[in-house]
């Protein structure tokens, strides 16, 4: 006190004065200072109330809660109708968040002073904070019609109308009270928020600064003003507000300076400095160590920097000074869930006391237990009280995942008629309409959203998509891009940006820009981002590129950091199984599983270490049961499935098949659906056209050069994982190349199938083609409309890009329809699994036409009753069934069969055109189907062992050759020696 003035030193003997100066100095923003000189004067006056009183609102200030209600009480005690000291006793038990004393005292004061307003006030403001929000209004409404003309009632009506988004109302209710009281300082706090909440962010920044205006010395109202500039768009101006207040010479409490880096923590991350904005929050944790606000603010940025780990950390000790805190609670459980921890999550939720149903519902949708999502759906309709926007949005998801369609495409639209300014709605209904294909309407809808909401992140975002789905790779990119200088986050921008670039096809020129901007961008971000984060975003671009010893490293350096990151850790034992470190790779896996079953990247990789481990039949097994359990979506297991019933020692499997193909239900299991696929049944999802989007620009001369030349790199999009690379590599024999470089190679020719697949290659594209004269021969008979069987593989670029080019007058006997619309229009498609394939195949050719095929799929595979085929034959010492249709047709109808494949060395394409020998006269079906057979396997054999150039990974006759190899021991070569 050497500094008072000696006309204001009170005498000691005056204890009205004393505690009147004591609360001079908390105005006067120093609290530590009145909490000593208050002290000292209770020991001089132990009978002053007055004085205790004010020592008790000093230390509420300083965040002493336990102190300040021990000093309450003994207020009470000596005097129990003390008026501001119950008032106190609420106020410090909100603000020590035990909302339930909180409201038990303010029930004990309305007992004492009955339909006292305040105290009514007072009440409401208790039951609110209680999350108790519908009761806290009817309290309220109740007292105000009682009290008409109260401002402090009318003002925590508003409140709670604002707490309950009845916003409208709110503010309506905050301006009759600042008509009443223009200076209403409470109000005038809420118009700001209130207005915010109603995102119309131009008008409450207009109120913030009325408010700083009206308060330019109290840094509360300041910091509002900052806080309106931030949503509406100015984070530089209302962090230069920040470090104004903060730069004052006169002293802050460490809870006020907390609340402001914080907020300045939060304009910085709208700039997208996570760098930065963590140095400010940390700042405040140490001014402030008990400051939640700053806490949660922590908790966001660590995941926006991609370290989970540090976030759970953060969020445990949230819990150790909060238990059970309702919001620190939801940010684990969020963490969690995004570091793909879901036992985690569902534990942490289980032991808390909050419903948190959204989030409950959420983890059932990506965990695929869709009936106990169903089930707590169910219930909060039950509620009859209407479903948040989020849980409608969980709705939405569901409805997909039940297979209703219509019924979640008329949820989408009805959420957008309630929130048609929401960005969030916005955003929704384009994916959504992308996602199920109405891409016109996707369209139309995107040309009629204004720009206020096309600039907004999560449209742009959409927008993008449906850019890429439409092929424009370029709008997508620039949309990514924009999006990405100033936001917290840039994984998804990386993945998304990767992934365009890889579907396009790495080295064409498209790509290359797409890469170059990455990369642009990724440099760009490396003063914003911790080295953490950008360590795992290099990782996830060496992901997205094949680039294995790479993501090895990264991810082995990321989980040492941040060892409670799943996800990080299923990408670590993905490298592990490309680099084979098999072991590693099975028991990172196993860790991952057990953290996440419903792991779609991690039930494939454990599929395929089994067949590693040379264990078909568990690899079977496993297949089945996460089929059966729903754990892997049915897009997935319909192709993987194809070679379970190759499978000789599975016991039991027909009568499987047979059992669960019979059960009838009007809801058809994932058992039945799978024991009706391998009977190849009408239903078989197979035989769906395929969808037709993205659409892909066809491919020119240009690009399939760029495609050819960018192998001598390597970089390649990542297929799914496969151990048939192992395979292959062993069957090359005395022309083995280095292990490591031949795989990448042959990985690279496997991803060319992918990208060419989909596209047609460019009529006039000039493919420098080495020709001969059986090239010349079939081009004439197709030309000339003379019947001609043709038969290729699946290996190699095959014959990809001579579908659209050069086969003419010609039908395709293909395992699926193809998702070419011209291809589909202007050729025949043939089914294998059609029961009239042969008598179609006929017709065509009577008419004039070619019929192409690939028959290098084994016939085992077809498990109808009574099936049999004589064209078997051996390849690399295994006998090996295919379909017999192309031979007897051909035999049958005297047309011959050409061989035709396309084989590349670099960037040198020559065709391998011949003409089988035909069948002899007189000789019997059977013998010539397994002649032809034959003949067909040793040119499949010859097309697997020319080099890395023609590999092709999703081949089936790969894991055919493992699961028929008696010792498996192509799939169990020597990797021990890497472990």
């Amino acid at each position: 006190m050497s500094d008072m003035p000696d006309a204001a030193r009170p005498e000691p003997d005056d204890p009205a004065a004393v505690a009147r100066q004591g609360a001079a100095l908390r105005q006067g923003r120093r609290v530590d200072e009145s909490v000593r000189y208050l002290s000292k004067a209770m020991l001089r006056h132990p009978g002053g109330l007055a004085i205790r009183y004010e020592l008790a609102l000093s230390l509420r200030w300083q965040g002493e809660h336990a102190q300040s209600l021990a000093l309450v009480e003994e207020i009470l005690a000596a005097e129990p109708a003390h008026k501001p000291a119950l008032y106190a006793r609420v106020d410090t038990l909100m603000q020590a968040r035990d909302f339930d004393a909180a409201l038990e005292a303010a029930r004990q004061m309305l007992a004492r002073f009955p339909g006292d307003p305040a105290a009514l006030a007072k009440k409401g403001e208790a039951l609110r904070q209680g999350r108790r929000v519908d009761e806290s209004i009817r309290h309220l409404s109740e007292a105000l019609r009682r009290h008409p003309d109260n401002l402090p009632i009318k003002h925590e009506l508003a409140v709670s109308l604002h707490w309950n988004g009845e916003h409208a109302e709110s503010l309506v209710l905050t301006e009759e009270v600042l008509v009443a009281a223009p200076s209403h300082k409470p109000a005038l706090y809420a118009r700001v928020e209130i207005l915010t909440r109603m995102k119309d962010f131009a008008a409450a920044a207009a109120a913030g600064a009325a408010l700083s205006e009206r308060h330019p010395d109290e840094w509360q109202a300041q910091l509002r003003h900052a806080v309106a500039l931030r949503h509406a768009g100015d984070p530089l101006g209302a962090r230069g507000i920040i470090e104004r207040i903060l730069a004052r010479p006169d002293a802050l409490q460490p809870q006020a300076r907390a609340r402001l880096r914080v907020e300045a923590s939060r304009c910085l991350t709208d700039r997208g400095e996570i760098r930065a904005a963590l140095e400010a929050v940390r700042a405040a944790l140490k001014e402030a160590p008990g400051s939640r606000e700053a806490v949660v603010q922590a908790i966001q940025l660590e995941r926006f920097a991609l370290d989970h780990t540090a976030a759970l950390r953060l969020c445990d000790e949230g819990l150790a000074r909060w238990p059970d805190d309702d919001g620190i609670v939801r940010q684990k459980v969020t963490t969690l869930m995004q570091a793909g921890d879901m036992t985690g999550a569902q534990a942490a939720l289980a032991a808390s006391r909050h419903p948190h149903a959204d989030l409950w519902i959420g983890l059932d949708l990506d965990l695929r237990h869709f009936d106990h999502a169903r089930g707590r759906l169910d219930e909060q309709i039950a509620k009859g009280e209407g479903l948040s926007p989020a849980l409608q949005r969980l709705e939405i998801r569901l409805l997909r995942n039940e297979g209703r369609a219509d019924d979640a495409h008329a949820r989408m639209l009805a959420y957008w008629n309630r929130n048609a300014g929401s960005p969030e709605a916005a955003a929704l209904v384009v994916n959504g309409l992308v996602s199920t294909e109405r891409i016109e309407e996707a369209e139309a809808f995107a040309a009629g959203l204004p720009d206020a909401l096309r600039d907004h992140t999560a449209v742009r975002r959409a927008l993008a998509h449906l850019a890429l789905t439409l092929s424009d790779i370029e709008t997508s990119t620039d949309l990514l891009i924009e999006d990405a200088r100033h936001a917290p986050s840039l994984l998804d921008h990386v993945r998304r940006l990767v992934a365009a670039a890889g579907r396009w096809g790495f080295g064409t020129a498209p790509s290359r820009a797409v890469m170059a901007r990455l990369e642009h961008l990724l440099a760009e971000a490396e003063h914003r981002l911790p080295d953490f984060t950008l360590g795992v975003l290099r990782a996830q671009v060496a992901m997205g590129t094949s680039a294995w010893a790479e993501l090895l490293t990264r991810t082995g350096r990321a989980c040492g950091q941040s060892p409670r990151d799943i996800q990080l850790l299923a990408l670590k034992a993905r490298a592990q199984f490309e680099t084979e470190e098999f072991a590693r790779s099975l028991a990172a896996t196993e860790t991952v599983l057990s953290h996440n079953p419903a792991d779609v990247a991690a039930l494939k990789l454990r599929h395929e270490l089994f067949f590693v481990f040379g264990d078909a039949e568990g690899g079977a097994a496993f297949l089945i049961e996460q089929i059966c359990s729903g754990a892997l979506p049915a897009e997935h297991w319909i192709w993987m499935a194809r070679y379970i019933p190759l499978v000789d020692r599975l016991t039991g499997l027909r009568e499987w098949i047979a059992r669960h193909a019979a059960l009838q239900s009007p809801d058809v299991s994932n058992a039945t659906r799978l024991a009706r696929y391998f009977l190849r049944h009408e239903d078989d999802p197979t035989r769906l056209a395929p969808s037709s989007y993205p659409r892909y620009r066809p491919l020119s001369g240009e690009d399939l050069h760029d495609l050819f030349a960018a192998a001598e790199a390597g970089q390649s999009e990542p297929g799914t994982p496969s151990a048939a690379g192992l395979i292959a590599w062993q069957l090359q024999g005395e022309a083995r190349a280095d292990r490591a470089a031949w795989l990448a190679r042959a990985q690279y020719a496997t991803y060319l199938h992918r990208v060419i697949g989909p596209r047609n290659v460019c009529r006039d594209a000039r493919l420098a083609f080495e020709r001969s004269d059986a090239f010349a021969e079939l081009e004439e008979r197709m030309r000339s409309r003379v019947p001609t069987l043709i038969v290729g593989t699946h290996l190699g670029i095959g014959n990809l890009i001579f579908r659209g080019s050069y086969f003419q007058n010609t039908a395709f006997l293909v395992s699926s329809v193809t998702r070419h619309e011209d291809l589909n229009s202007n050729y025949e498609i043939i089914l294998p699994t059609d029961r009239l394939a042969a008598a179609r195949i006929v017709k065509c050719l009577k008419g004039g036409m070619s019929v192409f095929s690939t028959p290098d799929f084994p016939a085992e595979a077809n498990t109808k009753a009574g099936f049999r085929s004589e064209a078997a034959g051996s390849l690399f010492g295994v006998r090996c069934t295919l379909l017999d249709t192309v031979p007897k047709v051909a035999q049958a109808l005297g047309v011959p069969i050409y061989w035709m494949q396309a084989l590349r060395s670099g960037t040198d394409v020559r065709v391998d055109v011949r003409r089988m020998a035909d069948a002899l006269p007189d000789e019997d079906t059977d013998s010539w189907a397994a002649r032809w057979a034959q003949d067909y396997l040793d040119l499949l054999a010859g097309v697997m062992t020319s080099g890395a150039d023609n590999q092709n990974f999703s081949s089936v006759m790969y894991r055919y050759l493992m699961l028929k190899k008696d010792d498996l021991s192509l799939a169990r070569h020597n990797y021990e020696s890497t472990t």
